[in-house]
């Protein structure tokens, strides 16, 4: 969304995008404390205006909200995680293999435009979060080209929710979502074999989901992790 363009949204709309925007960049990790009062302050409006944007960002998954307690960006379970990809791998899948018939070739050009900003192998934590969020992008703009808005928006809530996954579970050295394996995609779309983009896609998301670290550590890893190992 541009500055432009978000500027004309109302405020409650504005908050709920900038929120979604930090989420999906890793600026706002999850369990962060979102307190009505200092949103109220930032953004010049009051608590109801706040909670307006805070309820459609719960609806969306992206916040819980607890009685007593306020409001948080969510913290995704190792089972809802697997849950999310699994829901993403089908999804995309079905729609890339259903737009494979109405792809032009300036479309492929896009998309391969979209990919040459990807990030191949973050080095920082900065690299990774700008990775994820460019990856997410290209995704997205693989579901636009199915031209249906529904399956868009829904497939956009799941890519919220898979930065917030990422974000919880993602080893410090592994390398999700690849630029490699984007390129993989648009040769098998570039090549007009339908059934091997869907296969791809597919093994695509899943091996995202093998490279998160969603089981809980050893009993006896604590040692290690505070680096007194005996």
């Amino acid at each position: 969304m541009s500055e432009d363009q978000d500027k004309t949204l109302p405020v409650d709309r504005r908050i709920e995008a900038d929120i979604t925007r930090a989420i999906y960049d890793q600026r706002m990790p999850p369990g962060t404390r979102l307190s009505e009062e200092r949103l109220g302050e930032l953004y010049d409006v009051s608590r109801t205006v706040v909670r307006k944007a805070l309820f459609q960002l719960s609806s969306r998954k992206l916040v819980e909200i607890r009685a007593n307690r306020g409001a948080r960006v969510a913290q995704p379970s190792a089972a809802q995680a697997r849950e999310v990809f699994a829901a993403r791998a089908t999804l995309e899948a079905a729609m890339l293999e259903e737009s494979m018939t109405r792809l032009t070739p300036a479309d492929i050009d896009a998309l391969r435009a979209t990919l040459a900003h990807d990030h191949d192998t973050p080095t920082n934590e900065t690299d990774a979060a700008e990775s994820i969020a460019e990856s997410g992008d290209f995704h997205k703009a693989l579901a636009r080209l199915h031209g249906n808005p529904i399956l868009q928006e829904f497939l956009d809530e799941l890519i919220g929710q898979t930065s917030l996954i990422i974000a919880l579970y993602r080893p410090r050295e592994a390398e999700l979502c690849s630029h490699a394996a984007h390129g993989e995609l648009l040769d098998a779309i570039e090549a007009g074999d339908a059934a091997r983009a869907r296969e791809t896609m597919h093994e695509h998301l899943m091996d995202c989901l093998d490279a998160l670290a969603l089981e809980p550590p050893p009993a006896d890893a604590l040692a290690d992790m505070l680096g007194r190992a005996r």
